[in-house]
């Protein structure tokens, strides 16, 4: 059932960048130049450091910096997902990280994001696999190697405050994203 809706979500995102494509947004055929995404931490696909994971079971819960840019003209607001794609079979991937609302003029978001569901800024944060609110560490069972997708999605609208699950904020996304922009880092202890 989670792993039918994630990818009914998914699909659904999908259109809606395909929708953004056909309507060309002066950019021409295809799709909308990704938003350029950087934490500069760790390089997109290596090893991301102890400090942002956990250490023998130990979780930081210490949330890296995250830059971007090339956001498009109407950007409201930013959506970031951080998941863990390595899985047992039969299981939906692992959510480590959703916040929302981010406000439309941001570039970025500071190491140490507070862990808690609503930001000053108006950010919201989702329950994560640790059922907390905010960033939860990298913290695969040793020796295994795992992989964590950071997705940065610009939005067109703020949404809606009510959103408490990933699949609800994927559905809320379908139709909004005007560009995306992906960073992946590994992780083991």
């Amino acid at each position: 059932m989670r792993i039918s809706r994630f990818l009914t979500a998914a699909v659904a995102v999908a259109a809606s960048l395909s929708a953004v494509c056909a309507q060309g947004r002066g950019r021409g055929p295809g799709l909308p130049p990704p938003l350029k995404v950087t934490i500069p931490g760790y390089s997109d696909g290596g090893a991301i450091p102890s400090t942002y994971g956990c250490v023998a079971g130990k979780n930081a819960n210490l949330s890296p910096t995250i830059q971007w840019s090339g956001a498009p003209d109407g950007t409201q607001s930013f959506a970031v997902i951080l998941h863990d794609t390595d899985l047992m079979l039969g299981a939906d991937d692992v959510l480590h990280w959703a916040i929302f609302n981010i406000p439309g003029t941001a570039s970025g978001l500071p190491e140490g994001v507070p862990t808690k569901d609503k930001l000053d800024d108006g950010s919201q944060q989702l329950t994560n696999v640790g059922r907390g609110q905010g960033y939860f560490n990298p913290c695969p069972p040793p020796p295994t190697v795992h992989h964590y997708i950071l997705e940065v999605f610009a939005v067109d609208s703020k949404l809606d405050a009510s959103i408490n699950t990933r699949a609800d904020l994927m559905k809320a996304l379908a139709g909004h994203v005007k560009a995306k922009g992906t960073y992946v880092g590994t992780y083991h202890q």
